[in-house]
């Protein structure tokens, strides 16, 4: 999933509980154990304001991230 303003901008627009949900599918996605992300009403309004925050330089990094962790994947 490769993130850009507007795609950012409609997660942003979630209630959290959709983000968390979305948050925790890009994780497993990516390789991660949601389980482990603990994803709570809490860190979901503090990952909601830094994403709020994010310039596009964020972005590209954020993207490139997530690329690496793709390509790290073990295929099942």
């Amino acid at each position: 999933m490769q993130l850009d303003r507007k795609k950012l901008d409609r997660l942003l627009q979630m209630n959290d509980e959709q983000l968390g949900a979305v948050i925790q599918s890009i994780a497993k996605d990516a390789g991660i154990d949601p389980a482990l992300l603990g994803i709570n009403p809490q860190n979901v309004q503090s990952i909601r304001q830094a994403l709020g925050g994010a310039t596009e330089k964020d972005l590209e990094q954020l993207n490139q991230i997530y690329d690496t962790y793709r390509q790290k994947k073990p295929s099942h």
